[in-house]
């Protein structure tokens, strides 16, 4: 924004890490976590600058070995929410309580909401990645500016309903030797809106090689591995074979997303692939598959008018059962195989490990 130094660092926090996710994590976890390198003076410091998370008495910094974090709300002090999560349902909480009535406090590893319905249109660049992240501090301003009130890039590890109580830890990144610093915060009235994660029922390879579609780093990562292939197939001597495995993309899932960025990514080969790289427009090509039939959960019509459109844009529909996925190819379970250079998973959701391990009731989809 035409600024530099410090005022960068401060005024655009937020929005620093939909640009620079991995710069982002790394530097506020060295700003927050001590490294087994650090000298005494250097450790006491760091102890003493996060000592104000705490309302409880603590000892002096010099004899902790890390910050309490946020202790119980005194009698006189507003009630203390806890919201884990930064998704639709723990947005919009937080966006409708009232700052003058309660300390409001979010625990989550990214520090924006995600407009999910339009994520797969910043795969082929239809919209920018900042269209559809907004920040925290500007869904609830008071996260950043009231005394209470806070936002933790973190993960929640434990909740202890008997204490009032949540363990966190800071969320590390890449591959760099930084241990995650571990807090806990009391709370008066605590929401879970964690959300879920993406489901592979198991399939061997699929974390390892494909991309999920939840969050704005796999859109990122999707359009530059779209448009690597795009480059690495106009390279002189590449055998057909492999041109056309580096042009297929296939997604996995016939559900609301899969179906969505087909049709983002047909489009954008008609539009744009046909346009600047007339020399592998006719390789490119996208494949859908479903176990069984794109769209179930909705009416007829509209699946029948998904599937027509589909079809005329490009896109094949295989109906089939993914049983293994290699680096360079998936395998069904009639033995099959197709061979990809964008492999995309969109095949529904389940609940995450953290949510499993809370010891509440739950519904039978383990909500």
């Amino acid at each position: 924004n035409g600024n530099d130094g410090i005022s960068i660092a401060i005024d655009d926090l937020f929005g620093l890490h939909l640009l620079f996710p991995t710069c982002f994590h790394r530097n506020l976890i060295k700003l927050s976590t001590p490294t087994k390198s650090e000298t005494p003076i250097t450790k006491n410091l760091l102890q003493a600058s996060l000592s104000h998370f705490s309302t409880a008495n603590q000892p002096p910094a010099s004899a902790q070995a890390q910050p309490p974090g946020l202790g119980p709300t005194k009698p006189h002090d507003k009630p203390r929410v806890v919201v884990l999560g930064s998704g639709w349902a723990g947005c919009r909480l937080m966006k409708g309580l009232d700052p003058k009535l309660y300390d409001i406090v979010c625990v989550s590893p990214r520090n924006h909401m995600v407009f999910t319905p339009l994520l797969a249109s910043t795969c082929v660049g239809t919209l920018e990645f900042r269209s559809v992240a907004e920040p925290i501090a500007r869904i609830q301003p008071s996260i950043s500016s009231a005394p209470g009130s806070y936002f933790f890039l973190a993960n929640s590890t434990v909740v202890d309903t008997e204490n009032h109580e949540v363990h966190c830890e800071t969320v590390t990144d890449g591959t760099d030797t930084l241990d995650p610093w571990k807090f806990k915060i009391s709370y008066d009235k605590l929401v879970i809106a964690s959300g879920a994660q993406a489901s592979t029922f198991g399939i061997h390879g699929v974390k390892e090689h494909a991309i999920f579609l939840r969050e704005v780093h796999h859109a990122q990562e999707i359009r530059r591995k779209l448009l690597l292939n795009l480059m690495l197939s106009d390279v002189p001597g590449l055998p057909e074979e492999e041109k056309r495995r580096l042009l297929h993309c296939v997604v996995v899932g016939g559900g609301p997303t899969g179906v969505e960025f087909s049709g983002e990514l047909s489009d954008f080969i008609r539009r744009d692939v046909h346009e600047r790289y007339t020399h592998v427009k006719d390789y490119i090509h996208v494949t859908l598959i479903e176990a069984n039939e794109i769209l179930s959960s909705f009416d007829d019509r509209l699946r029948h008018y998904a599937i027509k459109h589909l079809t005329k844009s490009g896109v094949r529909l295989v109906r089939g059962i993914v049983k293994d996925v290699k680096p360079e190819n998936l395998v069904l379970t009639d033995g099959s195989k197709v061979p990809y250079g964008l492999l995309v998973w969109s095949t529904g959701v389940g609940p995450s490990p953290f949510v499993n391990s809370l010891g509440l009731p739950k519904s039978p989809g383990g909500r």
